[in-house]
């Protein structure tokens, strides 16, 4: 009995920490769900929100703006205009891209 017991206290204990990659700090403006519906696939807003942090959470960057301060992120294809306030990054809109980045390192 006692093994169990530790082993549930153990579980229980452990915290996931909230950090950017998480998803806790990166926020869809309304824009950009709208954007996401249009160009890349319609569903409900609520499954947007999070398919779009999914996206920015496995995107890379691929440029900053020198005025601003924008980020810009890729992940296959769909392209993040993000912007980071404090601890906050607030993705702007989402487009297609045109390129081809099979070859980019």
């Amino acid at each position: 009995m006692s093994k169990k017991i530790k082993r549930t206290q153990r579980t229980r204990s452990r915290k996931k920490k909230a950090t950017l990659r998480s998803g806790n700090y990166i926020i869809p403006t309304e824009h950009a769900i709208k954007r996401y519906q249009e160009r890349i696939r319609m569903m409900n807003p609520g499954k947007t929100q999070n398919a779009i942090i999914e996206g920015v959470k496995r995107s890379r960057l691929i440029a900053l703006t020198k005025y601003g301060g924008r980020e810009i992120r890729e992940n296959r294809g769909v392209v993040f205009v993000c912007e980071l306030h404090g601890n906050h990054l607030y993705v702007i809109t989402v487009l297609i891209s045109q390129v081809d980045l099979r070859f980019v390192v």
